[in-house]
């Protein structure tokens, strides 16, 4: 029985190593809407947050559906890193209200149009620290 389990686990696993699944090739005219993660830091103001992102050629908009912030907009690069995996990486910058410091999101899809992502804001003149949280995404 035991070497059966032993057996079974390389196909149980391999799963996580290929995705039936791909990110975008491109943002531009697509709109997302992401839930921020509470549970991953209280010291996140946005936190709980769930965020409609349109994006334009080079723009993007980010209005906060169930918080009294923002919008707010700015301009941002997004490629595939690994199209087998479903992994893309955008790079973005804030610039109204505030001009803010670079900050990234890493997505990962699960299928086509829903995924997990890593959201990181660098520290600069009106973030003082860096900050890191995750979120759902979903492409409408």
């Amino acid at each position: 029985m035991f070497k059966k389990i032993i057996l079974c686990l390389p196909v149980m696993f391999s799963g996580f190593t290929y995705a039936s699944c791909s990110v975008p090739n491109s943002l531009e005219n697509m709109t997302l809407i992401n839930h921020v993660e509470s549970q991953y830091s209280a010291t996140n103001p946005n936190a709980g947050a769930i965020s409609k992102v349109t994006y334009t050629t080079d723009r993007y908009l980010n209005e906060f559906l169930n918080k009294e912030i923002g919008p707010f907009t700015g301009s941002y690069t997004y490629k595939v890193l690994d199209d087998e995996n479903g992994v893309g990486i955008y790079l973005g910058d804030e610039t109204k209200p505030l001009n803010k410091p670079s900050h990234t999101v890493i997505f990962k899809c699960l299928t086509d149009k829903y995924g997990m992502a890593i959201f990181t804001q660098i520290s600069g003149a009106n973030e003082p620290v860096g900050r890191q949280n995750t979120l759902t995404y979903t492409i409408m």
